[in-house]
Protein backbone atom coordinates (compact mmCIF):
# COMPACT_ATOMS: atom_id res chain seq x y z
CA UNK A 1 0.00 0.00 0.00
CA UNK A 2 2.77 2.50 0.64
CA UNK A 3 4.04 1.78 -3.31
CA UNK A 4 0.49 3.74 -4.05
CA UNK A 5 1.98 7.54 -3.18
CA UNK A 6 4.32 6.63 -6.00
CA UNK A 7 4.76 3.44 -7.90
CA UNK A 8 7.32 4.38 -9.77
CA UNK A 9 9.89 5.33 -7.00
CA UNK A 10 12.89 3.04 -6.56
CA UNK A 11 15.18 4.70 -4.34
CA UNK A 12 13.61 2.86 -1.42
CA UNK A 13 10.08 1.07 -0.52
CA UNK A 14 8.44 3.93 -0.49
CA UNK A 15 8.68 7.86 -2.04
CA UNK A 16 8.77 9.44 1.99
CA UNK A 17 8.49 12.99 1.12
CA UNK A 18 5.20 12.08 -0.95
CA UNK A 19 4.46 9.30 2.05
CA UNK A 20 4.32 12.85 4.23
CA UNK A 21 1.64 14.75 2.21
CA UNK A 22 -0.79 10.94 2.03
CA UNK A 23 0.15 9.07 4.91
CA UNK A 24 -1.35 7.88 7.35
CA UNK A 25 -4.98 7.44 5.69
CA UNK A 26 -7.20 9.24 7.32
CA UNK A 27 -10.27 7.24 6.97
CA UNK A 28 -10.20 3.19 6.31
CA UNK A 29 -13.76 2.03 5.01
CA UNK A 30 -14.48 -1.18 4.60
CA UNK A 31 -16.46 -4.78 5.57
CA UNK A 32 -16.47 -7.79 8.01
CA UNK A 33 -13.16 -8.70 6.23
CA UNK A 34 -10.97 -5.53 6.19
CA UNK A 35 -12.33 -5.39 10.06
CA UNK A 36 -10.96 -9.07 11.28
CA UNK A 37 -8.42 -9.63 8.79
CA UNK A 38 -7.25 -6.89 6.19
CA UNK A 39 -6.71 -4.24 9.54
CA UNK A 40 -4.47 -7.35 11.06
CA UNK A 41 -1.99 -7.53 8.74
CA UNK A 42 -2.11 -3.58 7.62
CA UNK A 43 -1.67 -3.03 11.23
CA UNK A 44 0.97 -5.39 11.80
CA UNK A 45 3.03 -3.87 8.96
CA UNK A 46 2.86 -0.39 10.20
CA UNK A 47 3.87 -1.73 13.56
CA UNK A 48 6.95 -3.64 12.01
CA UNK A 49 8.13 -0.40 9.62
CA UNK A 50 7.48 1.73 12.58
CA UNK A 51 10.22 -0.27 14.96
CA UNK A 52 12.27 -0.19 12.03
CA UNK A 53 12.52 3.44 11.73
CA UNK A 54 10.86 3.33 8.23
CA UNK A 55 7.55 4.99 8.76
CA UNK A 56 6.44 8.03 11.34
CA UNK A 57 2.94 7.05 12.37
CA UNK A 58 1.86 4.11 15.19
CA UNK A 59 -1.50 3.65 13.16
CA UNK A 60 -1.97 2.96 9.34
CA UNK A 61 -5.40 4.33 9.18
CA UNK A 62 -6.67 7.21 11.71
CA UNK A 63 -10.21 6.43 11.16
CA UNK A 64 -11.59 2.77 10.76
CA UNK A 65 -15.73 3.07 9.06
CA UNK A 66 -17.28 -0.30 9.20
CA UNK A 67 -19.79 -0.95 6.30
CA UNK A 68 -22.46 -3.49 6.08
CA UNK A 69 -23.21 -6.38 3.42
CA UNK A 70 -25.26 -6.60 0.74
CA UNK A 71 -26.57 -9.77 0.82
CA UNK A 72 -29.41 -11.80 -1.60
CA UNK A 73 -32.18 -13.56 0.38
CA UNK A 74 -30.23 -13.58 3.28
CA UNK A 75 -26.89 -14.99 1.92
CA UNK A 76 -24.04 -13.64 0.99
CA UNK A 77 -23.59 -13.22 -2.95
CA UNK A 78 -20.95 -15.79 -3.71
CA UNK A 79 -20.33 -17.09 -7.75
CA UNK A 80 -20.20 -20.37 -6.74
CA UNK A 81 -23.83 -20.17 -4.97
CA UNK A 82 -24.56 -18.47 -8.69
CA UNK A 83 -26.70 -15.87 -6.69
CA UNK A 84 -24.26 -12.66 -7.80
CA UNK A 85 -26.05 -9.67 -8.70
CA UNK A 86 -24.00 -7.95 -10.89
CA UNK A 87 -24.50 -4.32 -11.31
CA UNK A 88 -24.41 -3.88 -15.59
CA UNK A 89 -28.02 -4.54 -16.10
CA UNK A 90 -29.24 -1.56 -13.99
CA UNK A 91 -25.99 0.45 -15.06
CA UNK A 92 -27.42 -0.12 -18.74
CA UNK A 93 -31.06 0.52 -17.76
CA UNK A 94 -31.11 3.47 -15.25
CA UNK A 95 -27.46 4.90 -15.24
CA UNK A 96 -24.77 4.35 -12.97
CA UNK A 97 -25.87 7.53 -10.70
CA UNK A 98 -29.53 5.70 -10.32
CA UNK A 99 -27.91 2.33 -8.90
CA UNK A 100 -25.29 4.18 -6.73
CA UNK A 101 -28.04 6.22 -4.75
CA UNK A 102 -29.91 3.66 -4.70
CA UNK A 103 -27.67 1.09 -3.23
CA UNK A 104 -27.13 4.21 -0.57
CA UNK A 105 -30.71 4.50 0.33
CA UNK A 106 -31.59 0.91 0.90
CA UNK A 107 -30.63 1.07 4.28
CA UNK A 108 -28.24 2.29 7.12
CA UNK A 109 -24.74 2.27 5.61
CA UNK A 110 -23.44 -0.16 8.30
CA UNK A 111 -26.23 -2.14 8.51
CA UNK A 112 -25.99 -3.48 5.25
CA UNK A 113 -29.05 -4.81 3.08
CA UNK A 114 -31.01 -7.91 1.49
CA UNK A 115 -30.75 -7.19 -1.99
CA UNK A 116 -34.12 -5.71 -3.69
CA UNK A 117 -34.20 -3.77 -6.70
CA UNK A 118 -37.90 -3.32 -6.68
CA UNK A 119 -37.62 0.32 -5.19
CA UNK A 120 -35.26 1.38 -7.90
CA UNK A 121 -37.71 2.80 -10.25
CA UNK A 122 -38.12 4.99 -7.27
CA UNK A 123 -34.93 6.36 -6.87
CA UNK A 124 -34.83 6.70 -10.74
CA UNK A 125 -37.92 8.65 -10.94
CA UNK A 126 -36.23 11.49 -8.50
CA UNK A 127 -33.58 11.66 -10.62
CA UNK A 128 -35.54 12.26 -13.56
CA UNK A 129 -37.83 14.80 -11.73
CA UNK A 130 -34.69 16.39 -10.84
CA UNK A 131 -33.40 16.17 -14.35
CA UNK A 132 -36.67 18.10 -15.62
CA UNK A 133 -36.46 20.48 -12.58
CA UNK A 134 -33.08 21.78 -13.65
CA UNK A 135 -33.47 22.10 -16.68
CA UNK A 136 -36.71 24.25 -16.53
CA UNK A 137 -36.88 27.64 -17.91
CA UNK A 138 -35.21 30.07 -15.27
CA UNK A 139 -38.11 32.16 -12.95
CA UNK A 140 -35.36 35.27 -11.54
CA UNK A 141 -38.15 37.51 -10.65
CA UNK A 142 -40.78 37.61 -8.35
CA UNK A 143 -41.62 37.27 -4.60
CA UNK A 144 -39.63 34.19 -2.16
CA UNK A 145 -41.58 31.53 -1.07
CA UNK A 146 -40.39 31.23 3.20
CA UNK A 147 -41.92 28.01 2.94
CA UNK A 148 -39.50 26.63 0.31
CA UNK A 149 -36.39 28.56 1.85
CA UNK A 150 -36.83 27.12 5.06
CA UNK A 151 -36.92 23.63 3.05
CA UNK A 152 -33.87 24.25 1.20
CA UNK A 153 -31.48 25.12 4.17
CA UNK A 154 -33.25 22.68 6.18
CA UNK A 155 -32.06 20.01 3.56
CA UNK A 156 -28.31 21.54 3.41
CA UNK A 157 -28.36 21.29 7.31
CA UNK A 158 -29.65 17.50 7.15
CA UNK A 159 -27.68 16.42 4.37
CA UNK A 160 -24.62 18.37 5.59
CA UNK A 161 -24.68 16.24 9.31
CA UNK A 162 -25.33 12.75 7.41
CA UNK A 163 -22.35 12.78 5.02
CA UNK A 164 -20.38 13.48 8.23
CA UNK A 165 -22.17 10.15 9.98
CA UNK A 166 -22.26 8.27 6.66
CA UNK A 167 -26.40 8.24 7.25
CA UNK A 168 -26.63 8.40 3.55
CA UNK A 169 -30.62 6.62 3.67
CA UNK A 170 -30.90 9.86 5.48
CA UNK A 171 -29.95 12.47 3.35
CA UNK A 172 -31.03 10.66 0.15
CA UNK A 173 -34.73 11.03 1.65
CA UNK A 174 -34.08 14.36 2.44
CA UNK A 175 -33.25 15.68 -0.58
CA UNK A 176 -36.19 13.39 -2.16
CA UNK A 177 -38.61 15.85 0.36
CA UNK A 178 -37.38 18.80 -1.29
CA UNK A 179 -37.27 17.83 -4.84
CA UNK A 180 -40.89 17.57 -3.86
CA UNK A 181 -41.20 20.90 -2.53
CA UNK A 182 -39.16 22.57 -5.46
CA UNK A 183 -40.91 20.44 -7.65
CA UNK A 184 -44.41 23.28 -7.19
CA UNK A 185 -42.40 26.33 -6.26
CA UNK A 186 -41.75 29.60 -8.31
CA UNK A 187 -39.21 32.32 -8.63
CA UNK A 188 -36.13 32.82 -7.12
CA UNK A 189 -36.73 30.69 -4.40
CA UNK A 190 -36.96 28.04 -6.75
CA UNK A 191 -34.28 28.74 -8.95
CA UNK A 192 -31.71 28.68 -5.89
CA UNK A 193 -33.15 26.10 -4.23
CA UNK A 194 -32.91 24.18 -7.82
CA UNK A 195 -28.95 25.32 -7.92
CA UNK A 196 -28.50 24.23 -3.85
CA UNK A 197 -29.85 20.71 -4.75
CA UNK A 198 -27.57 19.76 -7.24
CA UNK A 199 -24.82 21.17 -5.35
CA UNK A 200 -25.82 18.82 -2.45
CA UNK A 201 -26.75 15.80 -4.68
CA UNK A 202 -23.34 16.02 -6.17
CA UNK A 203 -21.78 13.50 -3.98
CA UNK A 204 -24.36 11.18 -4.30
CA UNK A 205 -24.72 11.22 -8.11
CA UNK A 206 -21.66 12.62 -9.70
CA UNK A 207 -22.33 12.08 -13.04
CA UNK A 208 -25.42 13.67 -13.73
CA UNK A 209 -25.32 16.57 -11.26
CA UNK A 210 -21.98 17.21 -13.36
CA UNK A 211 -24.00 17.85 -16.38
CA UNK A 212 -26.64 19.71 -15.12
CA UNK A 213 -24.30 21.80 -13.56
CA UNK A 214 -22.99 22.60 -17.58
CA UNK A 215 -25.92 23.18 -18.93
CA UNK A 216 -27.06 25.65 -16.59
CA UNK A 217 -24.13 27.60 -17.24
CA UNK A 218 -22.02 26.81 -14.05
CA UNK A 219 -18.49 27.91 -14.01
CA UNK A 220 -15.95 24.82 -13.43
CA UNK A 221 -17.23 21.48 -11.90
CA UNK A 222 -19.89 21.30 -9.98
CA UNK A 223 -17.60 18.96 -7.40
CA UNK A 224 -14.81 21.65 -7.07
CA UNK A 225 -18.54 24.76 -5.65
CA UNK A 226 -18.14 25.73 -2.51
CA UNK A 227 -20.65 23.32 -0.09
CA UNK A 228 -23.58 25.71 0.45
CA UNK A 229 -23.82 26.90 4.16
CA UNK A 230 -26.97 27.21 5.76
CA UNK A 231 -29.24 29.57 8.19
CA UNK A 232 -30.52 28.64 11.22
CA UNK A 233 -32.44 31.21 11.30
CA UNK A 234 -34.33 30.58 7.76
CA UNK A 235 -34.29 26.91 8.80
CA UNK A 236 -36.18 27.39 11.65
CA UNK A 237 -39.72 26.67 12.23
CA UNK A 238 -42.43 29.06 12.47
CA UNK A 239 -44.81 26.63 14.10
CA UNK A 240 -44.08 22.86 15.97
CA UNK A 241 -46.65 20.43 16.69
CA UNK A 242 -46.44 19.87 20.41
CA UNK A 243 -47.51 16.71 21.93
CA UNK A 244 -50.01 16.38 24.79
CA UNK A 245 -49.89 13.84 27.69
CA UNK A 246 -51.51 12.97 30.53
CA UNK A 247 -49.04 10.66 33.01
CA UNK A 248 -47.57 9.90 29.58
CA UNK A 249 -50.16 8.88 27.60
CA UNK A 250 -51.24 10.92 24.64
CA UNK A 251 -54.16 12.49 24.73
CA UNK A 252 -53.91 15.27 21.85
CA UNK A 253 -51.47 17.23 19.36
CA UNK A 254 -51.64 21.07 18.95
CA UNK A 255 -49.80 23.59 16.64
CA UNK A 256 -48.19 26.23 18.34
CA UNK A 257 -45.73 29.00 17.66
CA UNK A 258 -42.03 27.77 17.67
CA UNK A 259 -40.71 29.20 20.68
CA UNK A 260 -43.53 28.76 23.01
CA UNK A 261 -43.04 29.76 26.53
CA UNK A 262 -44.23 26.70 29.23
CA UNK A 263 -46.58 28.40 30.80
CA UNK A 264 -48.54 29.50 27.01
CA UNK A 265 -48.10 26.06 26.13
CA UNK A 266 -49.72 24.38 29.15
CA UNK A 267 -52.58 26.93 28.92
CA UNK A 268 -53.47 25.76 25.22
CA UNK A 269 -53.09 22.13 26.64
CA UNK A 270 -55.82 23.29 29.75
CA UNK A 271 -57.85 24.64 26.78
CA UNK A 272 -57.91 21.13 24.80
CA UNK A 273 -61.06 19.71 24.62
CA UNK A 274 -59.44 16.26 24.93
CA UNK A 275 -57.45 16.92 27.50
CA UNK A 276 -60.33 18.65 29.79
CA UNK A 277 -61.92 15.24 29.25
CA UNK A 278 -59.45 13.24 30.09
CA UNK A 279 -58.48 14.70 33.52
CA UNK A 280 -61.83 14.83 34.56
CA UNK A 281 -61.76 17.60 36.67
CA UNK A 282 -58.54 16.28 38.30
CA UNK A 283 -55.60 19.13 38.96
CA UNK A 284 -51.95 17.58 37.20
CA UNK A 285 -49.33 17.62 40.17
CA UNK A 286 -46.44 18.81 38.05
CA UNK A 287 -45.77 19.24 34.57
CA UNK A 288 -42.93 17.81 32.43
CA UNK A 289 -42.27 20.56 29.52
CA UNK A 290 -39.83 19.84 26.30
CA UNK A 291 -39.61 22.87 24.69
CA UNK A 292 -41.57 22.59 20.84
CA UNK A 293 -41.94 19.34 21.36
CA UNK A 294 -43.87 18.20 24.84
CA UNK A 295 -46.28 18.86 27.32
CA UNK A 296 -46.93 16.12 29.59
CA UNK A 297 -49.33 16.56 32.85
CA UNK A 298 -48.44 14.16 35.76
CA UNK A 299 -51.33 14.12 38.02
CA UNK A 300 -50.59 10.59 40.34
CA UNK A 301 -46.95 10.79 42.28
CA UNK A 302 -44.93 8.01 41.42
CA UNK A 303 -45.26 5.13 44.33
Amino acid sequence: MYRYVDPKYNAGFMNKELGRKWLPVQQYTGGVEHAILHLLYMRFMAKALRDLGEIWFDEPALRFRYQGTIVFKGRKMSKSRGNVETPDAYVEKYGADTLRLFMMFMGPWVHGADWDASGIEGVHRFLRRVWEMAQAEAQPTGPRDADVDRAVHRTIAKVTEDLQTESFNTAVAAMMELSNALQHATGPSRDEGVATLLLILAPFAPYMTEELWERRGGRGSVHRQSWPAFDPAIAAAKEVTLVIQIDGKVRDRLTAPAGISQSAAEKRAMDSSKVKAALNGRKPDRTIFVPDRLVNFVTRRPS
